[in-house]
């Protein structure tokens, strides 16, 4: 079982080059002493947005990262990021600041919105080593993503991969927080490419789609994961699955068809297989989603709305379709056992959830603390990396045999 990330890509990778633009002298100078300890090659600038878009615009390379403030003598951050926007170029930002949490939750939402990469962030006063430590953390993270995911693939690529039988889904355990059970796992698209570089799921799928190849991807797929269930099941070990499906595939009859053969010739029950659909999906046509939704209700699958929280969906046509379960988004989650906000908004969505008779499961849990915060915010359901990151099939079969399984959720 591999870990997140691992020490050797990032060691390659090494540390960068990092700009300072914070008004206060005394943090800049701590700053730039843990950073240079650490290997950064790192410059204190004005406290300026104008003197920094020189100074961009002016460099053959820009810096890794911009340790930045949220106010400057002659602006503050967000005019900076709106300056930026779009910009391949940027470095990454990495905000600290005295302003409340809310503000530098603001900071990070406003970066991702224009574009721009997020290296962390952290309120102060801040300890000594902790900023260094989060970009250490940042640069682990970048260059793993650039080892495992690779330039995307051509269409012909892909053909190859589904064709060849390289498409491989990756499965992720999910836990029920009451009984500390694996009751469930998800599953997610991997390949590995003839140079045996592994094409993850954010890279791969948006390429399936651009070449009209994601319905096939996404069949080859489900018949991996029901055959994996069907094994798990002679073994004792009783599972359900989730599979991403977007609307445009579940509305195809073909595919409906399709899918509904797959499940019937592996011999799984189809209330063991729960269809994901990403939350923008759900804010579609009312009555054509209605319709598709409910077609794979009637055949049995189980239906959840993926990345709950994240795209404003309507609260009104949550209550009139029928989901069977709800998935916090990872971007609530992040933090959540230290910010009393992001508490309030999970247990809202949760409270909601229940009381349309939805169960709740939340992504991203990195933490026992983030677990504690998750079950007392009214979540059921668990999955992230505190239980397991994705995995091979094969890697997850031999870990469930190290833990407890219970019985299929109904």
């Amino acid at each position: 079982m591999s870990a997140p990330f691992d020490e050797t890509a990032a060691s390659v990778a090494g540390p960068g080059r990092a700009w300072l633009l914070v008004g206060n002298a005394g943090h800049a100078g701590q700053l730039a002493a843990e950073l240079a300890a650490e290997g950064w090659e790192v410059e204190v600038l004005p406290s300026s947005v104008q003197l920094l878009l020189l100074r961009l615009y002016c460099e053959a390379a820009p810096p890794d990262v911009l340790v930045c403030s949220l106010g400057f003598q002659d602006g503050d951050a967000f005019q900076l990021m709106r300056l930026l926007a779009g910009d391949a170029h940027a470095p990454a930002l990495f905000f600290s600041s005295r302003q409340p949490r809310a503000m530098l939750h603001s900071a990070q939402a406003m970066a991702r919105a224009c574009g721009l990469q997020v290296a962390g962030w952290l309120q102060q006063p801040t300890a000594q080593g902790e900023v260094a430590q989060a970009l250490r953390a940042h640069r682990h993270a970048t260059a793993f993503s650039a080892r495992v995911e690779g330039p995307e693939p051509t269409a012909r690529q892909l053909l190859a991969l589904i064709e060849q039988g390289r498409l491989q889904t990756w499965l992720q355990p999910q836990l029920r927080i009451d009984g500390r059970e694996v009751v469930r796992v998800e599953a997610l698209m991997h390949a590995e490419a003839e140079d045996g570089t592994v094409l993850a799921a954010a890279k791969l799928v948006p390429a399936l789609r651009r070449h009209h190849l994601l319905e096939a991807a996404t069949l080859a797929q489900a018949r991996q994961t029901c055959a994996f269930l069907a094994r798990c099941l002679k073994e004792k070990l009783a599972l359900c699955a989730s599979i991403n499906v977007p609307l445009h595939l579940l509305a195809k009859p073909g595919f409906c068809a399709a899918l509904q053969q797959i499940v019937r010739d592996s011999g799984i029950d189809p209330s063991g297989i729960t269809i994901e659909m990403a939350e923008s999906d759900a804010a579609s046509d009312l009555s054509a989603l209605i319709e598709t939704v409910s077609r794979y209700r009637l055949l049995g699958f189980r239906l959840c709305i993926d990345g709950f929280g994240s795209a404003h969906s309507s609260l009104l046509q949550l209550s009139q379709l029928p989901f069977s379960e709800i998935k916090i988004d990872r971007s609530l989650m992040a933090g959540l056992d230290a910010d009393t906000g992001r508490q309030a908004l999970v247990a809202c969505c949760a409270g909601l959830a229940h009381g349309l008779g939805l169960r709740v499961a939340a992504e991203g849990v990195e933490s026992e603390a983030a677990l504690q915060a998750a079950w007392a915010a009214g979540c059921t359901e668990v999955q992230g990396a505190l239980l397991a990151p994705p995995m091979p099939m094969e890697a997850l079969r031999q870990w469930l045999r190290g833990q407890q399984v219970g019985p299929a959720a109904a």
